[in-house]
């Protein structure tokens, strides 16, 4: 028990000798204090005139103080004197009206020792609520010559001397605008300290910053950088007198909550203001955009990126030059996500470099801009995209350029085109090209290319033409004078078709002048079914295009769409055999034209089998589900047989094409409607029709045989062999005007005139028909003297009119002649 009391007692002891430790202390800073306190009273007029002495000293202007105070016990045990409503003024205050320094209170610590000793030695400055604000304006007049030069004389000594060891920044807002470079840099600093270690090359400083950025604004034509963000961290700052260089290092440094590491450099040298910075981060996309000036903001601010990006930017630049600095941004993207007004490219990397220096020489400026990219892969609506370089150059008038490389299932174009439009069901694609594109707020406009697409094993379904192609290759070649179009191939049923294209000045009408564009087609057949080539030629789709997916899908097939329907088309086209209804034929060739729906026929030429060819003409123009065709034609020497059958009789019913023989050379000039299944509507035709046939025969010719019962009843004419048969008509829908109708054969000779109807009425044939046996006539070499002896003798005249059940019937009578009048009118139409 004892020991424990003596343990109690020690410790009693002890804290007695501690308690009065501490309140000596505090008595001897209360007394100091005190005793600094009465010394400051009594100094305190020689204390604030060297206080002034420093201050004017050292500016060319005027320096107000509000008031000068003491903090007790502030500081201590340095002395703390206050300067209240300090401003300071230049000498050129009243042009610019800018003060140099306006603050609240400023705290200015001195080392107590060294003011006994009649120096001023500055611990450390405080400065709260105020506002430092440095101005030159568009003349060059600025308020930051308030300082004075340093003369360059020996030095001696003072009676004063200012070391400054820290300074403390709280609630006050710095401000740097130069509008003669058009800069600003404002700050609104809740808090700076920064303790300062001199050395022999000059000093150095760790600072802690908490401020908010209103602007950074190299170029206030631009916009500022990092404006309206916070800013907080630690800075290295160095600063070499020999060199007038200030050296920034960033620690724990944070803008807008996103961590940065920033070095820079800044001359402050006379007549030198170079200055650069660099800056490094891992930062989400929009964020980074969000720190940089508006003019490049805008534009990337339309792009997004899911995950951080790692980035870098320098800048460069004098702070005392007009315009931007020098700008360099570096950022690489590795499997993200970019989304663009055109759709998300997923699995997408590359990288990206932006700088407004693109050539040294031209200033730093968006008209000398660039955005390179590099290495770019992503997919685009499952089509795999391979950009190896790109750059997009001059940002006032944006132009990309680059490579693009791609492999992909064709059937995955259903993202991007229209399957109402064309539908692929198979088939690879290999794209190999270079790009030129103009960027108009920031959307491809007119894209150019040259190089190649090849498509192998394709199948698709072009609705436009409702035409399917099977397992066919497409190689399309663009150069900057054409776009060339090989190894196309189609097939359906027995029809073969290989086409090559050409499509001269492609790049500039495509997007400039579609209607001008001329396709040009060389198309070989060696078999083609002329009735199924016109359903392909003719055939316009005309229902309702279903809504589409996509706006992509809506622009690339609203373009092609657009251009297919206003370009013209030639067809030169070659076929070794040709098949029409019945008649067939070989080495056919034809020059076709095609635009808006309608179809020019030029130089058409079918050879047929034993030296007959048909030389013809043809405008064919779609209206309302029907084919209009006007057609020049000249036939020679062809089977009068199949010619008809071809061409269904041209609805005659009184006989048929195999009672008739011979061959049939003719001229026409017509105009008519084909239905929708190509087929000739016989109301519609009208023209001129010239015809010869010679070395033919009428077999059962009904018309003749009826004439020939009345008229020969002791003659055979069910086969009658004749030299020539030659007619001049006029065709009026289902009315044919006979002028003249010559038949000559060896059994008798007619003479026809008058009107024929394919219908049941509006017949009205006169028929002349000599009575004697021309059987000898060939023997009369003379044309005339043949031509005359043709109407020797009795010369009958019959007409053939309508009868029962759509049939002729025959009676005895003259067709009424014309009158002048009539005839002369006949002759204008």
């Amino acid at each position: 028990m004892k020991k424990l009391a003596d343990k109690a007692k020690v410790v009693r002891k002890t804290f007695k000798i501690i308690g009065i430790f501490f309140l000596s202390l505090f008595a001897l800073m209360l007394v100091s204090a005190i005793g600094l306190r009465i010394y400051f009273e009594k100094n305190k007029t020689e204390i604030v005139k060297k206080i002034n002495t420093q201050i004017n000293d050292n500016i060319l202007g005027e320096a107000k103080i509000g008031d000068i105070g003491y903090k007790f016990l502030v500081g201590f045990p340095n002395f703390t004197v206050v300067l209240k409503d300090v401003e300071l003024k230049d000498s050129l205050f009243a042009i610019h009206k800018r003060p140099v320094l306006k603050a609240g209170e400023i705290e200015v610590r001195l080392n107590v020792l060294s003011l006994l000793k009649k120096e001023v030695n500055i611990h450390k400055i405080v400065i709260n609520n105020a506002t430092i604000d440095l101005f030159k304006d568009k003349n060059g007049v600025s308020n930051s010559t308030i300082f004075k030069p340093k003369k360059k004389e020996p030095k001696k000594e003072s009676s004063t001397t200012t070391s400054i060891d820290e300074v403390v920044l709280k609630n006050v807002t710095f401000i740097s605008e130069n509008q003669k470079g058009n800069k600003l840099f404002h700050f609104q600093i809740e808090s700076l300290k920064s303790k300062i270690e001199y050395t022999d090359e000059g000093w150095k400083t760790k600072v802690n910053l908490k401020t908010f950025a209103k602007s950074l604004a190299f170029n206030v034509l631009r916009g500022s950088f990092v404006k309206d963000k916070s800013i907080e961290g630690k800075l290295a700052v160095d600063f070499s007198s020999e060199k007038n260089l200030i050296s920034v290092v960033t620690e724990d440094f944070e803008i807008g909550g996103d961590p940065f590491t920033i070095k820079a450099h800044f001359n402050i040298g006379k007549g030198n203001s170079l200055f650069d910075i660099d800056i490094r981060t891992k930062i989400l996309w929009n964020n980074a955009s969000n720190l940089l000036a508006n003019n490049i903001s805008s534009k990337l601010n339309k792009f997004a990126i899911k995950v951080p990006l790692a980035a870098s930017c320098v800048v460069k630049g004098d702070m005392s030059v007009v315009g931007d600095p020098e700008i360099v941004v570096d950022a690489v993207i590795k499997d993200d996500e970019l989304k663009t007004s055109y759709g998300a490219v997923k699995n997408c990397s590359f990288n990206g470099k932006f700088t407004n220096n693109y050539k040294n020489g031209l200033g730093c400026n968006d008209a000398n801009s660039a955005i390179i990219i590099t290495d770019f892969k992503g997919e685009y609506k499952e089509i795999p995209l391979n950009i190896p370089s790109a750059i997009i150059n001059n940002l006032e008038k944006p132009v990309a350029t680059g490579k693009f490389n791609s492999e992909y299932g064709v059937v995955k174009l259903k993202n991007l085109i229209n399957e109402n439009f064309i539908k692929f069901s198979a088939g690879k694609a290999k794209v190999n090209l270079d790009f030129k594109v103009d960027i108009v707020d920031l959307r491809l406009n007119k894209p150019r290319f040259t190089g190649a697409i090849a498509i192998k094993d394709a199948s698709f379904y072009y609705r436009p033409k409702n035409v399917t192609f099977q397992k066919t290759n497409i190689d399309l070649q663009f150069t900057q004078e054409a776009l060339l179009i090989k190894q196309i191939k189609y097939q359906r049923k027995q029809n073969i078709v290989f086409l090559e294209g050409r499509v001269d000045n492609f790049l500039n009408l495509y997007y400039d002048a579609p209607e001008k564009m001329i396709v040009n087609w060389k198309i070989y057949s060696p078999y083609l079914d002329v009735k199924q080539i016109v359903n392909v030629l003719s055939y316009h789709d005309k229902s309702t295009p279903t809504k589409r997916k996509t706006q992509s899908h809506s622009q690339s097939s609203d373009q092609f769409q657009n251009v297919f329907s206003k370009s013209q088309v030639n067809l030169d086209l070659t076929v070794d055999k040709m098949a029409f209804n019945k008649m067939l034929a070989n080495n056919f060739k034809i020059n076709i034209k095609m635009n808006n729906g309608r179809l020019y026929v030029k130089n058409g030429l079918i050879q047929g089998r034993n030296g007959s060819s048909l030389r013809f003409d043809a405008q064919l123009i779609p209206k309302n589900g029907l084919m209009h065709f006007k057609s020049n034609l000249k036939l020679n020497e062809a089977d009068i047989s199949n010619f008809l059958a071809s061409f269904n009789n041209f609805g005659i019913k009184s006989f048929g094409p195999n009672n008739i023989k011979g061959k049939l050379s003719l001229s026409a000039s017509l105009l008519g409607v084909l239905n929708a299944n190509n087929e000739l509507n016989k109301k519609s035709i009208m023209g001129n029709v010239n015809f010869q046939v010679k070395d033919g025969a009428l077999i059962n010719f009904q018309p003749i045989q009826k004439i020939g019962k009345i008229v020969f009843s002791n003659r055979d004419v069910s086969h009658i062999a004749f030299s020539d048969l030659y007619g001049i008509t006029t065709i009026k829908g289902e009315q044919i005007k006979v002028k003249e109708l010559k038949i000559t054969s060896n059994v008798l000779n007619i003479d026809v005139k008058g009107d024929y109807s394919l219908s049941h009425s509006g017949t009205n044939l006169g028929v002349r028909i000599p009575l004697r046996n021309p059987k000898e006539d060939y023997k009369i070499t003379d044309l005339k003297a043949r031509e005359t002896a043709r109407y020797k003798g009795i010369v009958v005249s019959v007409l053939v009119v309508d009868g029962k059940n759509g049939e002729t019937k025959i009676k005895l009578g003259k067709i009424a002649e014309e009158t002048p009048k009539e005839t002369q009118k006949a002759k204008k139409k």
